[in-house]
């Protein structure tokens, strides 16, 4: 598996970061954006998007990270 995230402000909140959960082939399995200073999460078990789009552009998340926001109640 690959783990991806990139940031977008989103004005009055702050930066949201969006990750994606990927396998090698860069097929997408599931997605969740995250806006810490809110603490807003929203978890996408099956995504629309099921490409990586412009995978050049984001920067590399761990898994422990990504699993971490996901396991979040």
């Amino acid at each position: 598996m690959r783990y991806h995230k990139v940031a977008q402000f989103i004005p009055g909140k702050g930066d949201a970061w969006m990750y994606s959960e990927s396998d090698d082939q860069g097929v997408v399995l599931r997605t969740l954006t995250y806006v810490p200073a809110t603490g807003e999460l929203e978890r996408i078990p099956d995504p629309a998007v099921k490409f990586l789009f412009k995978p050049e552009r984001l920067l590399e998340a761990q898994a422990s990270e990504f699993m971490e926001l996901w396991g979040r109640g």
